[in-house]
């Protein structure tokens, strides 16, 4: 095992610094929580980050990559149960009830999949 990597205060703080403004540049941010957001955004926040790798143990990343079909299965399975979706990202009884913005997506894409989902293609796009 190699020994623990040592870096000064100095690394310290530019590593922070070239990490937030690369997470700021690239859209890895979100909005302060403050009671009343204004019309227009005035600022943001960088999304959480690790300057260095954690530590995971063999057996555990072993553990998920066994787990890892059965999980796929599983989403795959409840992204493609409609009924048990709108009950439970809905705007009646589901998230869209309390979260104002998921009741948002959740109607835009209700109604998508119910006039039914279809790509045109352009005329530039006919001959490519």
């Amino acid at each position: 095992m190699a020994a623990p990597l040592t870096v000064g205060e100095r690394e310290i703080q530019e590593l922070t610094r070239l990490a937030t403004t690369y997470a700021l540049a690239h859209g890895l941010l979100y909005l302060p929580v403050i009671d009343v957001q204004p019309p227009t955004p005035t600022s943001a926040i960088h999304a959480p980050l690790a300057l260095f790798p954690t530590s995971f143990p063999r057996s555990k990343f072993s553990l998920a990559q066994t787990l890892q079909p059965l999980y796929n299965i599983l989403y795959a399975r409840v992204a493609t149960d409609e009924k048990f979706l709108d009950e439970v990202m809905g705007g009646v009884d589901g998230v869209g009830k309390v979260d104002q913005f998921t009741g948002k997506l959740w109607r835009c894409w209700k109604q998508l999949r119910d006039e039914g989902i279809q790509q045109v293609r352009t005329r530039a796009l006919q001959n490519f």
